[in-house]
């Protein structure tokens, strides 16, 4: 029977790999994105993946220090999601006016 350290090493390995697949899926989408929503929404999923990806990592290696820089990107992604959707919206609001 399979180490109990083994088995969770292939775990995070595969969920590792599956964020990365997702991550170039969600660029393909961000680059695809019909309108400027599609575009933010596609960026903010690819930053909520590389923050799991980045804790993934951090359960892998056993880096305490990790967590932080998670929180860290958390926080930045956030503020730029707020950030782009404001500044669609005001691109609309110019739109309308004129």
């Amino acid at each position: 029977m399979p180490d109990v350290m083994t088995m969770r090493n292939i775990v995070l390995a595969v969920a590792g790999a599956f964020l990365s697949v997702s991550v170039f899926v969600c660029l393909f989408r961000a680059s695809l994105g019909p309108r400027y929503t599609d575009r933010i929404i596609a960026s903010s999923m690819i930053g909520t993946k590389i923050i799991l990806l980045i804790a993934v990592l951090a359960m892998a290696v056993g880096n305490d220090y990790l967590v932080d820089i998670c929180l860290i990107y958390a926080i930045i992604n956030f503020l730029s999601v707020v950030v782009l959707a404001r500044s669609v919206l005001e691109r609309k609001e110019g739109e309308k006016e004129i």
